[in-house]
């Protein structure tokens, strides 16, 4: 069983994770590979921009759907011997509504969420990248750092001397 802040961690942590790569991208990144990130991160732009107009025009075809199917659901054979008093309505037309609604939204959500992870894995890879390329280009550096160090062995060493 999952709780409330397991669920609202899921909920917020693929949008939070996808802004954090953009900014170590933009930090990063040199011209070539930045283009490279323009130009899939305006594909991925474009593919929103399609789910949500779709989403849009066809709001009401995909709620339609859903309230056929739970309505499918609801009049499907069931074993259930409880008396029909204790039982609820399955086919109250307002639940039927609102739950269409839900899993329609939830549906768009999770097709947002897709293309979130998309962009994710594809930023992963430049960012290794350029930081094995800063990695390679600052080693150098720190030889010549360590290696021009003059002082004598006990001088190098750092320690703490407690008195």
């Amino acid at each position: 069983m999952s709780s409330l802040t397991d669920e609202v961690k899921n909920l917020f942590q693929p949008r939070s994770e996808l802004l954090d790569l953009r900014l170590k991208a933009a930090r990063v990144l040199n011209n070539e590979e930045w283009a490279a990130y323009k130009k899939v991160a305006e594909k991925l732009d474009g593919e929103r921009r399609y789910t949500k107009r779709a989403l849009e025009l066809e709001y009401a075809d995909r709620v339609s759907e859903a309230q056929r199917r739970l309505i499918n659901k609801a009049g499907s054979v069931k074993r259930r011997f409880v008396d029909r008093r204790f039982g609820s309505d399955p086919f109250n037309k307002r639940e039927i509504n609102r739950q269409a609604q839900l899993e329609v939204r939830a549906a768009h959500r999770q097709d947002l969420a897709r293309i979130d992870q998309r962009e994710c894995d594809a930023i992963r890879p430049m960012l290794e990248n350029a930081q094995a390329r800063t990695a390679l280009r600052e080693k150098p550096i720190k030889d010549f750092q360590k290696a021009v160090d003059r002082r004598s062995g006990e001088d190098r060493r750092v320690r703490s001397w407690s008195r």
